[in-house]
Order: C-alpha cells, then sequence, then structure tokens
C-alpha cells in the first residue's frame, strides 16, 4: 500500500499548494519536474513509472480535482520524484540540473493538428477559470458559516479544559530525542465533485496508535497545534495535514511517522473508520446551557454550510466535465506510444543511475 497525500486544495483562498516544500532537499538525489499539456499524460507516465519500480517503497501525491490522477510519485529509498510541475500546482527548480531537471511531454503533441482546435480549447480554460472564481467565493462563504459556529460556541473554560488535556497527551505520548524535527506539509481532506474526502487509508499504514479528536466545530487545531510544536522540539518529523478550509493556519491531522503515532480529527458523523487507540469527544467540552442557548443557530448554520457544500461540489462536478472535454481535444495529438517508451527509460535510468 502506498502512503497518500494531496499537494493542493481548493480552499476559500483559492487553490493552496505545498508542491514547492514537498521533498526534503538532503535527501533528494533527482526530481524531474514534468511539463506538457492537459491530457498530455503526465498522470499516466507516473503510473507506469511506479508500475516498473514497483519493489520501492512510494509516496503517491493525488490530484485533489481527481483522485484517479497523480501530482506526484517519490521514491523515498532512491531519492527520487516526479512530479506534475505545470499550474495551478507550478514548479520551477530551485537547483536547475544539480537537483532537478525538466521532463517536457510537449514533445509528443502534434500542435499543428491541435492549432485547429484552438478556439475551442481557449473557451474551455476561460470558462473553467470563472467557474473556479465562483467555487472560492462559495468556499469563501462555508469559511465564514464555520467561524461563526465555533465563535458561538468558544467557552474559556472549555479552552482551559483542552489545553490541560493536551498538556496530558504531550506527556505521554511525545518523547525527548535529539536535534530539531522536519515539519512536512500535506493535505489529507480535499473538497471533491463526491464531497470530502480523507485518505484514512494512509493514517492506518503509517501510524499503529490513532488519536481520534471528534470535533464537529473545528476545534482540534488547539489540541493539534501545540502536539505539533512539541514534537518538533523534540526531535521528531511531523507531517502536518491542514485543514483546507484554513490551509495555513490550521492543523486537521497529524502524523508522526517514526513513532507510528497519529491525531486526527473527524465530525462524529463521519469518524476515522480504523481502530482509534484513544476516541477524545471535544464537543464534551463544551458547557451544555452553552449549546443549547444557541441550538436553533446553530443548526441554521450548519445546514445552510452543507447546502453550500453541496453547492460546491457541484461546481468542482461541472469543473471535471470542462477538463475532460479539454483532455479529450489534447489526447487526440498525443503519442502515447512515446510517452509509454519514455517512461519506460526514465524507469531504468532511475535504477541504473539511484538503485545502489
Amino acid at each position: 500500500m502506498d502512503a497518500q497525500f494531496y499537494l493542493g486544495a481548493n480552499t476559500p483562498q483559492g487553490y493552496v499548494s505545498y508542491c514547492n516544500k514537498w521533498l526534503n532537499i538532503n535527501r533528494l538525489n533527482r526530481l524531474f519536474i514534468i511539463k506538457g499539456v492537459p491530457g498530455n499524460g503526465k498522470s499516466s507516465f507516473m503510473k507506469r513509472v511506479a508500475d516498473k519500480l514497483k519493489e520501492q517503497e512510494r509516496e503517491v501525491i493525488l490530484c485533489s480535482g481527481d483522485i484517479d490522477s497523480w501530482d506526484g510519485v517519490y521514491f523515498p529509498r532512491l531519492g527520487v520524484a516526479f512530479a506534475d510541475g505545470t499550474p495551478p500546482h507550478a514548479m520551477e527548480p530551485k537547483y536547475p540540473l544539480a537537483v532537478e531537471m525538466y521532463l517536457p511531454l510537449t514533445q509528443f503533441v502534434d500542435d499543428a493538428a491541435l492549432s485547429r482546435e484552438r478556439k475551442t480549447a481557449i473557451i474551455i480554460q476561460d470558462e473553467t477559470r470563472e467557474e473556479y472564481a465562483r467555487l472560492y467565493r462559495v468556499l469563501g462563504a462555508v469559511k465564514s458559516l464555520q467561524d461563526e459556529q465555533k465563535n458561538l460556541i468558544t467557552d474559556l473554560e472549555a479552552i482551559e479544559t483542552l489545553r490541560r488535556r493536551t498538556r496530558g497527551i504531550i506527556r505521554r505520548e511525545i518523547k525527548k530525542g535529539t536535534g530539531k524535527g522536519v515539519l512536512h506539509k500535506r493535505f489529507l481532506d480535499a473538497l471533491t465533485p463526491d464531497g470530502t474526502k480523507t485518505l484514512w487509508d494512509t493514517v492506518s499504514l503509517l501510524a499503529d496508535k490513532v488519536y481520534e479528536l471528534q470535533d464537529s466545530y473545528r476545534q482540534a487545531h488547539a489540541v493539534l497545534t501545540p502536539i505539533c510544536a512539541a514534537a518538533l522540539d523534540a526531535g521528531a518529523d511531523v507531517i502536518a495535514c491542514y485543514d483546507p478550509y484554513s490551509p495555513t493556519a490550521r492543523p486537521a491531522h497529524l502524523i508522526l511517522p517514526d513513532a507510528q503515532l497519529a491525531f486526527v480529527s473527524a465530525p462524529p458523523k463521519s469518524p476515522y473508520p480504523g481502530e482509534a487507540y484513544r476516541r477524545i469527544r471535544l464537543d464534551a467540552t463544551i458547557p451544555p446551557p452553552l449549546l443549547k442557548s444557541h441550538r436553533l443557530r446553530l443548526r441554521f448554520l450548519k445546514k445552510t454550510e452543507n447546502a453550500l457544500l453541496e453547492d460546491a461540489c457541484g461546481i468542482l462536478a461541472g469543473i471535471a466535465g470542462k477538463h475532460r472535454q479539454l483532455e479529450d481535444i489534447y489526447n487526440r495529438h498525443v503519442d502515447f506510444s512515446g510517452v509509454r517508451s519514455l517512461a519506460d527509460a526514465y524507469a531504468e535510468k532511475v535504477l541504473t543511475d539511484w538503485d545502489k
């Protein structure tokens, strides 16, 4: 089983990506940055390389807009990675040829034949940009509703209770090591045309002990942020998976792979599907009178939030349809046999150069 993550997500701030902070330069021999057009076979190229290197441990980066598509793949033992470097997850070399190098697939596109369909391709891409702008406005409204719910249930006594419980968890679980740990930023959640998808199998793969924070009002970051800081200070590497609705500030899940330990958050109606070591009900820290006094308002806000999320999923479904139309246009003018042959050649090159 592969460790799977997202590096990018559609958020109220627009598309947010951690692709340029994905890999540790000290553990990397080569990053191949794939350049191409929609439907050029970038994801298929990476999957074919991975199939040729199937005996190797790997980390797979999924596309949040299409989880059947790959944005990247990393082979940690070899220190080699391949990544889709085209917008919206554009990547450029920081150490050209010393570490990164371009891998262009446009050489397999018949641009002369494609030019006959350029007007249609331009129209589809312009329409898609407009739909993304609409999506981000809807997600901004969702974030406002979430924040209002959280503000209604905020209570100083509840905050202090969470702090005490968090200090206890840190004393039990975070063991002092040497040096400073490394923070790896990822997403484990993504909004898709079919709703929010969480890559729970990755948690089960990387952690034997899982703390589940049952959380209806996005309070989990108050527990996860100090745990993350304590783990890094103790010398542990931490994979912090952020909340797509607050992608730069609020972790939603933490994984400490060396300790086989994870802390995840989930609403009570959609719990972590694996076997949790301990389930902590964050909602239980909220004073019942406070919940009761705002019950009708909270119910209205949640209902409105869910309606907006349905709208967002519908917009994403429309965007996915337009992307398929665009890919169909380009597909017709791509030499996929050439793409496959090049993938085979690079898989062999990787083993020859770095399988020592």
